[in-house]
């Protein structure tokens, strides 16, 4: 068997290893703390990331703090309802990616009496 050939597997791991090593690239977890103007469907939210104290994450072991940003999120067009969390949610993560952070999606939001959500450590 000729030398290539024996080789071929490790140039084969190798060109593999390659193409998953780590990069420079970034890959969220420095959020910018900001406004951010975004839509989910046809609907315009603002999200605004901010620094703030720790948010709460449900385990099977209950609830566990979890750190990153507060995103607050309200609706362009008027408040949101208490009934919205799933859709706050999906601004809240929309704003943070804007903000080029990583969303914790295990963070958990409350609704706010100003007609806002809040997903506080949901922004790393």
């Amino acid at each position: 068997m000729s030398a290539c050939l024996r080789l071929a597997p490790v140039a084969s791991a190798l060109a593999l290893a390659a193409c998953v090593a780590p990069s420079d690239a970034p890959r969220g977890g420095q959020a910018r703390a900001g406004d951010q103007q975004v839509m989910v469907g046809t609907e315009a939210f603002l999200a605004r990331v901010a620094p703030d104290a720790p948010g709460l994450m449900l385990t099977a072991a209950g609830a566990k703090p979890v750190a990153g940003q507060a995103v607050a999120v309200t609706r362009a067009a008027g408040a949101m309802t208490f009934d919205e969390g799933a859709l706050a949610k999906k601004a809240a993560r929309a704003g943070c990616l804007a903000a080029g952070g990583r969303f914790q999606e295990a963070a958990i939001g409350g609704y706010q009496s100003t007609g806002a959500w809040l997903f506080r450590g949901a922004c790393a």
